[in-house]
């Protein structure tokens, strides 16, 4: 297993300019998938409250969700680690007239700038590896869900299906963006290893898929 206190958050090995690119017009199945999974989580329930999304990149997510209506209902913070990001964020925030609806911050996933049982759903797409600690992370994502709160948090695995990373990677290669760097993830035994050192066994659904798309990562779903 690898050891977590030899590591950095990383950051994207590319500029921050790419990133907001390859997001913007690679990634719209990524984004449409995270929509579909939160609308159907809260199918039939009221959804509303604060929506953070830990690691929002250049906040390309976040945009696309404070404009369906469903979600309307929903306060938008996004944060990232990295200030190159977060300006850029910050920028596409402002220049589509949604920085009403999205906030974004500079904050850390290890120390979140949120009070306790503050946030009704916690988001977090590709970022785990990014993580310094992951364990200390987990449970500070966990410490700013309200009671009967939702955190989803995705990320590619290193033991994804071969065929998945291969259509992957052709991807990220026609968006001009280099392949994903398997060495910097985790396994799903590793990731179940953090959850259960985060003291969180009991409140997370891990699920691996073998087939499809999704085969390429791990989602983690923790309630509280």
């Amino acid at each position: 297993m690898k050891n977590e206190s030899a590591r950095a958050n990383l950051h994207v090995h590319y500029s921050a300019d790419l990133y907001d690119r390859y997001s913007e017009r690679f990634l719209n199945w990524y984004d449409d998938f995270m929509i579909r999974r939160l609308v159907f989580e809260f199918r039939g329930h009221p959804l509303g409250g604060i929506l953070v999304d830990v690691g929002t990149g250049t906040a390309r997510l976040l945009l696309k969700m404070a404009r369906r209506p469903e979600l309307e209902a929903l306060r938008f913070i996004g944060t990232d680690y990295f200030p190159d990001m977060v300006e850029l964020a910050a920028r596409n925030a402002r220049e589509s007239g949604l920085a009403g609806r999205v906030e974004i911050l500079h904050a850390d996933v290890h120390a979140l700038p949120f009070p306790d049982q503050s946030a009704f759903v916690v988001i977090s797409r590709s970022t785990l590896h990014h993580w310094a600690k992951p364990v200390a992370a987990l449970r500070e994502i966990y410490r700013v869900l309200q009671s009967g709160g939702l955190a989803l948090i995705h990320d590619v695995r290193r033991d994804s299906v071969p065929q998945a990373m291969r259509e992957f990677n052709h991807l990220r290669q026609v968006a001009g963006v280099e392949p994903s760097r398997l060495e910097e993830k985790y396994t799903t035994e590793e990731i179940r290893s953090f959850i259960a050192e985060a003291g969180l066994e009991k409140r997370c659904m891990i699920s691996a898929p073998m087939r499809g798309p999704a085969s390429l990562g791990i989602e983690l779903r923790i309630v509280k």
